[in-house]
């Protein structure tokens, strides 16, 4: 019997129930933290990734201007890490549910 650790089997579940519409997606949100860092991770959260073009939702503009500083390094990253081709990051500001 061969053993597999908890970690790789939650992330192999999520992959799953994900299907292949936000696989990416979710491929990305597992790996946000590895990509961007801690401090970036807790304030920002991959929300949407289509036609090769990642949406970001960043706390406040402060955060923002800092992910859009590295942005290029970000694109690098995920590309190899997670052999994507991400050619765009768009920034979205604030919580998605408040209210405009």
């Amino acid at each position: 019997m061969s053993w597999i650790s908890l970690g790789n089997a939650c992330k192999d579940l999520v992959l799953k129930l994900a299907g292949e519409k936000y696989r990416f997606l979710a491929l990305i949100a597992l790996s946000w933290r590895e990509i961007v860092g801690d401090i970036l991770a807790e304030r920002s959260t991959p929300e949407k990734y289509e036609h090769h073009v990642l949406f970001v939702r960043v706390s406040n503009p402060t955060w923002m201007q800092e992910l859009v500083l590295i942005k290029p390094q970000i694109i690098s990253r995920m590309n190899d890490l997670l052999k994507l081709q991400v050619n765009e990051i768009i920034f979205l500001a604030g919580n998605k549910y408040d209210r405009q």
